[in-house]
């Protein structure tokens, strides 16, 4: 390979973004300690039917502490997502919002009542495809997919970033089920004395590959060295299972913070309309205080219904993560404990991280 050539892939590597959690590496000749400190995502849900693929938009921001100035961000996903820059005054609008109802719980004279769900010869591959590249915001962004076992290090070894070590296996596991990865530029982040910058959110609409599983990938940032801690804002047009069943987010590790219910005022079951909460019963008292979050779902969904539901984890160990034998997967709030999620069946997207899950 020639020089030139070499530089240009390594603008096309390291203008590769992703769209959910992965693992930052820093330049190659930086020696220090280099970590993600925290992750927050919005996740917007919408469940397959079995004809139709289940979809995501994630919305992902990171914290990072180190004292770089670029580095690279890599994210495995189940499918290849369009992407788009975010405003970070989603993240305090629904940090505030979550507060404010915490405050005033217990205060209402509606009980929770729980939300179920209603369903029961070809020319040789290159070693790394590039499948698209754009730049995002101040991102430079590129989705990949490695289809020779230990091409991904190399890449980010000839761009100029090191290689992720120790975790060719997390990497093949990936690249076995056909996942996506996604590198991600980010140049000027101006990262100093060991202090945490928060980066921009980006936004990665994709499919799950599957019908009723919530996706967030977590097993690659299981390679770094400290803990992490881990908040996420879902919606979806139910609940989400707690510890319901063994597939519940709690046996990963997960508190509930707050979840949306009905009062007596809404529509059983129906979700709150979070793109006119003005109108909303449940959500009009409210809603001056989360303008930018009402404009993402006029943007992306308007007129959909949703329950958002908090939940965080603190100190997570990478190594205890590296050991789950799958990511973190999501699932609607079944009441029939014995319910087997489609996507955690065998054949499903999820099934990796349910072994011997077997059917319903």
């Amino acid at each position: 390979m020639t020089s030139r050539l070499a530089a240009g892939l390594a603008v096309t590597l390291l203008a590769s973004t992703a769209l959910a959690d992965g693992l930052v590496r820093p330049p190659i000749a930086y020696d220090g300690s280099f970590n993600e400190r925290a992750q927050e995502a919005i996740i917007v849900f919408h469940k397959g039917d079995g004809s139709t693929p289940a979809t995501q938009d994630m919305i992902l921001k990171i914290s990072v502490e180190g004292d770089v100035k670029s580095f690279a961000w890599v994210v495995p996903l189940p499918s290849e997502p369009k992407t788009g820059k975010e405003d970070a005054k989603l993240f305090k609008e629904l940090h505030n919002y979550v507060q404010a109802r915490t405050r005033t719980r217990g205060k209402s004279d509606t009980k929770q009542a729980a939300v179920g769900s209603a369903d029961n010869e070809a020319a040789p591959l290159a070693a790394v495809k590039v499948i698209s590249r754009r730049v995002v915001g101040s991102y430079d962004v590129a989705v990949v997919k490695e289809n020779k076992s230990g091409a991904l290090n190399g890449w980010l070894k000839d761009n100029g970033y090191q290689p992720i070590e120790n975790g060719q296996d997390v990497v093949e596991f990936y690249r076995q089920q056909g996942f996506v990865f996604a590198c991600v530029k980010v140049d000027n982040a101006q990262i100093k004395n060991g202090e945490a910058v928060d980066l921009h959110p980006l936004r990665f609409s994709f499919k799950t590959g599957g019908r009723d599983g919530i996706f967030f990938p977590m097993r690659l940032t299981g390679l770094q060295d400290k803990p992490f801690d881990v908040n996420l804002y879902i919606f979806y047009d139910k609940w989400v299972n707690d510890r319901l069943s063994k597939f519940g987010y709690t046996h990963r590790g997960f508190t509930l913070r707050w979840r949306d219910y009905d009062s007596r005022a809404c529509k059983p079951n129906a979700g709150k309309t979070w793109s006119d909460p003005g109108n909303d019963p449940y959500l009009k008292h409210y809603a001056p205080s989360f303008p930018t979050v009402t404009k993402l779902f006029q943007k992306l969904h308007p007129g959909n219904r949703y329950y958002l539901t908090n939940i965080y984890a603190r100190g997570l160990k990478p190594g205890d993560v590296r050991d789950w034998s799958g990511d973190l997967w999501m699932f609607p709030y079944y009441t029939n404990r014995d319910f087997v999620p489609f996507d955690a069946r065998q054949g499903g997207p999820a099934a990796v991280a349910y072994p011997g899950a077997g059917a319903e």
